[in-house]
């Protein structure tokens, strides 16, 4: 790998803080019942319905209907998808990265499964960072969704790339193997020491 290699990256968990991450955080602050509520590898107690999510067994919007169902199980009116402000939940050390990426000149991607659930239909068209990323493609135009080939073919197609020349970026396992069944390399995004998957990722693509 190399100077050259463009990055194509998902979206929630990797340019935003996972939501399970912010729940717990207002648990903390509420004074929800966390030893008994499993939230995300960064609760205390096991979530297999998250291992579940992560290995492709079950997909994100399940696993949201499970855990909102934990939380009304427990009187706790709380939706992620309307009670936590998106914009106060990015996570700067990725956008510092994007950002010099961009003053670099290396090609950026999007390929994002969920984000038409949690930004509305055709958000890239009023996205303000939009411009950081050629192409961007959500699976809601395709009709197929990560880790289908399908998916990471159409990316490919909209930057006018070979898979062997990019590096797909995902905090799912599951998609990440998709990449590779194609081609691509993958990273996985470490939610819980996301400075450590960035570090790796700069020294994957040689970036000064």
């Amino acid at each position: 790998m190399g100077t050259d290699m463009a990055v194509v990256w998902d979206m929630g968990g990797v340019f935003n803080r996972y939501f399970t991450q912010v729940m717990v955080d207002v648990g903390r602050s509420d004074g929800w019942p966390l030893h008994r509520i499993p939230l995300g590898p960064s609760g205390q107690v096991e979530d297999t319905d998250y291992e579940d999510m992560n290995e492709g067994r079950i997909e994100e919007a399940r696993y949201l209907e499970i855990l909102l169902g934990r939380l009304r199980a427990e009187g706790i009116p709380f939706d992620p998808r309307v009670d936590i402000d998106q914009d106060l939940i990015l996570r700067p050390e990725t956008w510092r990265f994007i950002d010099r990426l961009h003053q670099e000149g290396r090609t950026q991607a999007i390929l994002t499964n969920d984000a038409s659930k949690w930004m509305g239909e055709r958000w890239w068209e009023t996205w303000e960072r939009a411009w950081y990323f050629d192409p961007i493609v959500d699976v809601a135009t395709l009709g197929v969704r990560k880790p289908a080939p399908e998916a990471f073919l159409a990316v490919c197609e909209a930057m006018g790339r070979s898979a062997e020349t990019c590096i797909f970026v995902d905090d799912m396992a599951v998609n990440c193997r998709g990449a590779e069944a194609i081609g691509m390399t993958s990273l996985r995004f470490d939610i819980l020491e996301p400075n450590n998957s960035l570090t790796e990722l700069a020294e994957r693509i040689r970036l000064p």
